[in-house]
């Protein structure tokens, strides 16, 4: 019991959350009123739990047989404090309720054994002992008695006390969680041996921290030790008299330390073995890194040999370590100078069935300069043409050849000249209108390229139309206002014989790898609501989809059979979790065989296979996704 998770109030203690308390302690200054403002504070600052101390003074210390108190100048001092700042037990159930009322968890530190008495009447959900008290097994043995949870402090100890007193409490059968803690107001950094939490996991499963330093900064980084519970004090005012207060954070200071708590807890995860490049630094290693080129023209059968060959940028290709592995192999083809070599470039020239039929038109995406070369190698029923910025002023005449397609596919650009992302709906007016003028530009490449297409169906121009944000989603009630923009610039485009089909997208794209935020067309509910009222079909991406579903808790299979019916494309591929866009087909989070069926019961539906960097090695990706796809026929 002692080494894996437990509850307090509903809180899971030891697991991925980190469990935030909130010590108000006698900060209060013996004021009810003071104590339900700093409740207040410690939820606006995004606190779980409000923690306070109770004392039965005449318990808690000792007199001499005349009934005198005699102490040394420090404990005198604090039983002076103790008589401005402590509330009374109606004041501690008082607040107690407060927190109920509030929604926020109540806990108390009980510094006596007839505290514990009267907390056992408040019902609450754990009970703190603090490091004074980590030392005496006859409070820890009481507090136990109410079967409740115990959370430790474990400063003033050394281990051999720690670890009698994780004993005592596993033989007393209790959940408990133990905090490293510094316990003096406030701790100089070089008396924190914060790296001491990893021995602390070492002797319990369940480590947390209680700080008493300066600022958020040595709490985050325990936090990034492995700490599961974090207890700091919070004040209105550090200046107030008391002994707690200098060592609190202020309202303002403890959202900042709650805040970067939740960011850490987003970085840390890990799942091993290895190192696993994320969809940001794969979409970079694509643009920075380097790759295996021809240095000149290779004939197919020459033996490669070290002048042949070089590195260079972008990274697409064969990775620069493994040139030594072509090294005394014959070319399998032809290749020209500053042509990628590939992985299939190591092993023998092999014969590829690429003949493919599925229920729903199928096609691939294409570039202008390699739209040829797919030509040859299949018949689809469409092809997608994924356009650059710079492709908009280019003739397609000299790249195209006429092809008996029933469909005509084009991907805008999703950047243009100056770096600017095409958003229809951007706040900016004058970004906005040359947002416009970008996919009239689209349109009119549309309608060249179709010229190529002269049995297309359909134009379908498909569109990642904007409403990101940089740092942050805009508030929902946003989203009416960015639909009503979006609207408004499509209708200042002369679409012709072109359809605009607007992408879903994920909560996070990647633009210029790095993260924003999506606002609109991502919510599966909201998209089907906006295709009715905007009487537009959509093109619906399989991995943004299911990555929004795994953020938001969505049901994948309801929501695709929601959008099916107002989507005239598709682009299929595989997603893990909120960011794995584009995974090899069947090792992702998409259930296949039930989205595949549905998808067939869809007919003029057409896809491609959105593998991510599916075009390298001469389309392997987009080939091994047909044939995944083929077999679920």
């Amino acid at each position: 019991m002692s080494n894996t998770v437990f509850s307090i109030d509903g809180h899971e203690i030891g697991g991925a959350r980190v469990f935030v308390i909130a010590e108000i302690g006698n900060n209060h200054n013996g004021s009810l009123e003071l104590a339900k403002q700093l409740v207040d504070a410690a939820i606006e600052a995004g606190a779980d739990c409000a923690k306070f101390q109770l004392r039965d003074r005449s318990a808690l210390y000792r007199t001499k047989a005349d009934g005198s108190v005699a102490e040394d100048l420090g404990v005198e001092y604090i039983q002076d404090l103790l008589n401005k700042v402590e509330l009374s037990i109606e004041d501690h159930r008082a607040v107690r309720d407060y927190c109920a009322q509030r929604g926020i968890t109540y806990m108390c530190t009980p510094w006596d054994e007839p505290s514990v008495d009267v907390l056992a009447g408040f019902d609450v959900p754990a009970l703190k002992i603090a490091s004074a008290d980590l030392c005496n097994p006859y409070l820890i043995r009481k507090a136990a008695s109410l079967g409740k949870p115990l959370v430790l402090s474990t400063g003033m100890s050394f281990e051999h006390e720690i670890v009698r007193a994780i004993d005592q409490l596993k033989s007393l059968q209790v959940p408990f969680a133990l905090l490293h803690c510094n316990s003096t107001y406030p701790a100089p950094e070089s008396d924190i041996q914060l790296g001491y939490i990893a021995r602390l996991k070492q002797l319990h499963g369940v480590i947390g921290y209680s700080g008493h330093e300066r600022g958020t900064a040595v709490t985050l980084a325990a936090v990034a030790l492995g700490a599961s519970l974090v207890e700091r004090h919070i004040t209105l005012d550090r200046n107030m008299e008391g002994p707690d207060h200098l060592a609190s954070l202020e309202p303002a200071e403890f959202r900042q330390l709650v805040d970067g708590i939740r960011q850490i807890e987003k970085a840390l995860p890990w799942s091993g073995p290895g190192r696993h490049a994320s969809q940001g630094e794969l979409l970079n290693r694509e643009n920075l890194a380097k790759s295996v080129i021809a240095a000149r023209d290779i004939a197919e059968g020459e033996v490669f040999s070290e002048s042949a060959l070089r590195v260079a940028s972008p990274g697409q290709g064969l990775a620069p370590y493994k040139l030594v592995e072509l090294l005394g192999k014959p070319a399998n083809r032809a290749i020209a100078q500053g042509e990628f070599l590939f992985e299939s470039d190591l092993r023998e020239k092999l014969s590829i069935d690429r003949r493919y039929h599925f229920p729903v038109k199928w096609g691939v995406p294409v570039r202008y300069h390699d739209f040829r070369q797919y030509e040859t190698w299949v018949k689809p029923d469409l092809f997608e043409f994924h356009l650059s910025y710079r492709d908009l002023g280019v003739d397609p005449a000299p790249y195209l050849t006429q092809v008996a397609c029933t469909r005509l596919v084009v991907h805008a650009p999703e950047l243009f000249e100056n770096s600017e992302l095409l958003d229809l709906a951007a706040d900016d007016e004058a970004y906005r209108q040359r947002s416009i003028d970008n996919l009239q530009r689209v349109v009119d490449a549309t309608h060249r390229i179709a010229e190529f297409f002269p049995q297309a169906d359909s134009l379908l121009i498909v569109a990642n139309v904007g409403g990101f944000s940089a740092d942050a989603p805009f508030p929902l009630a946003h989203r009416k206002v960015l639909y009503e923009r979006f609207l408004a610039s499509c209708a200042q485009i002369d679409f012709g014989r072109t359809e605009l089909v607007p992408q879903n997208m994920a909560p996070f794209p990647w633009h210029f790898g790095g993260q924003r935020h999506q606002n609109i067309f991502m919510m599966p509910d909201e998209l089907a609501a906006q295709a009715r009222a905007m009487n537009m079909r959509l093109c619906l991406d399989l991995s943004h989809l299911q990555m929004t579903c795994n953020h938001f808790g969505l049901d994948f299979q309801q929501s695709l059979a929601l959008l099916l019916p107002y989507s005239a494309h598709l682009h299929v591929a595989d997603a893990k979790g909120t960011n794995g866009e584009g995974v090899v087909m069947g090792t992702g989070d998409v259930d296949w065989p039930a989205s595949w069926k549905k998808i067939a019961a869809c007919p003029g539906m057409g896809f491609i296979p959105e593998v991510w960097q599916g075009h390298k090695d001469h389309g392997a990706g987009f080939w091994s996704a047909l044939e995944y796809l083929a077999s679920l026929n």
